[in-house]
């Protein structure tokens, strides 16, 4: 049973999440803190997972990437209610008088600094509960249900270019200097997460067009799934003013552009200075691998991107260790927190990149590296 559990600590810490909202006052800081602590130093302490068990049920697996949604929803309404003045719609009366529960007495202790590490610990489960989730249902084309739940996941952060652009568009240009997903060798993140933004919306719309055009369906209608897509988003939006006020809307696109930050952060790791030429094909040398347990488990194998790439359609519970590909230096969440500090980032990759340049770099992506300013060049 360990295997199938050990992929539930995403649906646990949504729940200590809402919780700890709930609760108020330094409370708040749970979230944030226990999970860049735990997949911090978890990676450190407990090393890899290289494990490839079998699993027989696999509906269970499945059911830890659906119930995202419904959790997300709960710990987002309930940091709205300790976000918003007073008692919104009376409900932390309600819980006092029926369950006796301390839930205006943990409101009143709560602070303007508790409700920032509130903001950061649920942006942060934006990322993973949310867009990462996603991740793995958007590129189940073939079920109704995974894409639909997907698209909800994605308009938390107002990301539903992400559905079309990274299964579309990414997938085929992974590495090669089109790809706005792609950091390049040298590019700090910050200049990188602008221009991921900006293009990857532009190709998600390029794409989505193209499609509709060949189905000879009408651009603007329901057909347009980035429309869609965005509508779910703007329901958020309006749940939010509607438990809150302004205050909600402001704070549900603040939470949507940080969230978004995540998704930009590990695009940029993932596949930071490798190289790949157009119209060659993609290699398990073409993304930066990791196996580090805790964040492996709470991505749900999304670490092992290599593998990823090199055949995105299978489930995650199928991704191998790949132990040839490249591997980054520390587990997730440490390369995110490193990544921040450009400078320290490109240090850290220095070596790396050296290595894959010498062992496993092809004579052409050696000679387009130099075009571009020479092998390693940081």
């Amino acid at each position: 049973m360990k295997k199938y559990l050990k992929f539930s600590c995403c649906n646990v810490m949504c729940l200590i999440t809402t919780l700890s909202f709930l609760k108020g006052g330094p409370a708040l800081f749970i979230a944030f803190a226990s999970i860049t602590l735990l997949a911090v130093f978890g990676d450190l302490l407990l090393g890899d997972d290289s494990s490839s068990p079998q699993y027989k049920h696999t509906w269970l697996l499945n059911s830890f990437l659906y119930i995202n949604l419904p959790l997300l929803i709960l710990a987002m309404a309930a940091y709205l209610w300790q976000f918003g003045d007073g008692d919104p719609h009376g409900f932390g009366q309600w819980m006092d008088q029926t369950w006796g529960t301390a839930l205006m007495a943990g409101k009143a202790a709560t602070q303007t600094s508790h409700l920032v590490g509130g903001f950061l610990g649920l942006g942060l489960l934006f990322g993973i509960a949310a867009t990462n989730v996603s991740h793995e249902l958007v590129h189940r084309t073939w079920s109704r249900s995974a894409q639909e739940t997907g698209r909800w996941l994605l308009a938390f952060t107002w990301d539903a270019a992400f559905a079309i652009e990274h299964v579309y568009g990414h997938h085929r240009r992974v590495a090669t200097w089109d790809d706005p997903a792609s950091s390049r060798r040298g590019e700090s993140f910050y200049p990188f997460f602008l221009r991921s933004l900006w293009m990857g919306n532009k190709s998600a719309w390029e794409i989505e067009s193209s499609f509709l055009k060949k189905k000879r369906l009408p651009l603007w209608s329901h057909h347009n799934r980035l429309l869609r897509g965005w509508a779910i988003s703007l329901l958020m939006v309006l749940a939010s003013y509607a438990m809150i006020g302004w205050q909600g809307v402001a704070l549900q696109v603040a939470l949507a552009l940080y969230g978004k930050a995540y998704l930009e952060l590990v695009n940029y790791i993932e596949h930071y200075g490798l190289v790949r030429l157009p119209q060659t094909p993609v290699h398990l040398r073409h993304s930066w691998n990791s196996n580090s347990s805790i964040s492996s488990w709470f991505l749900f194998n999304l670490t092992r991107h290599s593998h990823h790439h090199a055949t995105g359609h299978i489930p995650f519970w199928k991704l191998e260790p790949q132990t040839s590909a490249p591997r980054l230096p520390y587990g997730y969440m440490t390369m995110l927190l490193i990544a921040l500090i450009p400078p320290f980032f490109k240090a850290l990759m220095k070596g790396p990149l050296d290595r894959w340049d010498a062992s496993q770099a092809t004579a052409d992506e050696k000679a387009f590296i130099a075009g571009r300013g020479g092998l390693s060049a940081t």
